[in-house]
C-alpha cells in the first residue's frame, strides 16, 4: 500500500471507495494464491515485470485492439498473473506501452 501511495505521490487520506477497492483487490490476490497452492504439485504463477518485452505466447494485452503491428511494446503493468498448469500456460494480462519503429 505504501508503494501505491508513493507512486501516486498521494499526501492526503484515501477516499473510502479507493481504500475499499484496494482491499478487495488484495483479498482477490490472496485467494488466487490460495487456489494456486491448493493443487498438488502447486501451480506455478507467471509474473512479468515492468519493462519486460511483450511476448504473445505468455502475455495478453488488455488493449490489444489498439496495438499497431509496427510497434515495439514493453509491459507497463501486469494486471492479472498467468499460470503454468502442467505443460500449458494460462496467459497473464498486461497493459503495454508502445513505441513506433521508425
Amino acid at each position: 500500500m505504501n508503494t501505491v501511495i508513493t507512486a501516486l505521490n498521494w499526501t492526503r487520506p484515501w477516499p473510502e471507495q479507493l481504500l475499499q477497492g484496494f482491499f478487495v483487490a488484495a483479498k482477490c490476490m490472496w485467494l488466487l494464491h490460495l487456489l494456486a497452492f491448493s493443487f498438488d504439485p502447486p501451480i506455478r504463477i507467471l509474473r512479468v515485470d515492468k519493462g519486460t518485452g511483450f511476448d504473445p505466447r505468455y502475455m495478453e494485452d488488455v488493449f490489444m485492439d489498439w496495438q499497431r503491428p509496427q510497434c515495439l511494446s514493453r509491459v507497463k503493468v501486469m494486471v492479472v498473473p498467468g499460470f503454468y498448469v502442467g505443460d500449458r500456460v494460462l496467459k497473464c494480462k498486461v497493459v503495454c506501452r508502445y513505441k513506433s519503429v521508425t
